[in-house]
């Protein structure tokens, strides 16, 4: 399984994250390590990308502490829900980008399946604590760095 901790120097031009199970619990509460994540990759290009409503995405983001994301990509955006890449797909065309140059941060195996047929890398939330991650961005190319040990 290809993960992104393999590749720990490639920079990004954006980051995508999933909303429940990787930034949100299933309380609604912000994920253990999720809101500081987000926050060492909020002066880069970053957004949501999720299966649920846009109102409902946007109500868990405060209730949880997340900075507005620049970009949040719900169920209504999209004709098919993960694991088609279309959501995915989109959220790097509206950040303008490839799909190829971004991170997704996924839980599921439909979300993870979904990235990967965009041609992302993932992390796998399931196997990495998002609180041992940290996500490094250059100040002039604003281009993202996975690192580890930052956090938690």
């Amino acid at each position: 399984m290809r993960r992104a901790q393999q590749h720990p120097m490639r920079a990004y031009e954006a980051v995508l994250f999933d909303l429940y199970g990787t930034l949100v619990d299933d309380t609604g509460d912000a994920a253990e390590g999720a809101l500081a994540l987000v926050e060492s990759a909020s002066s880069g290009a970053w957004g949501v990308v999720t299966s649920c409503p846009a109102r409902l995405a946007r109500a868990l983001l405060v209730r949880g502490g997340f900075p507005e994301p620049p970009l949040v990509i719900a169920a209504e955006d999209v004709a098919r829900s993960k694991p088609s890449p279309e959501c995915y797909r989109l959220a790097a065309a509206r950040l303008g980008v490839s799909a190829e140059s971004c991170l997704a941060f996924e839980d599921s195996t439909h979300g993870v399946a979904a990235a990967r047929a965009a041609g992302m890398d993932v992390v796998d939330v399931r196997e990495a604590a998002l609180g041992g991650l940290s996500l490094r961005v250059d100040p002039v190319s604003k281009r993202l760095t996975l690192e580890t040990g930052k956090l938690g």
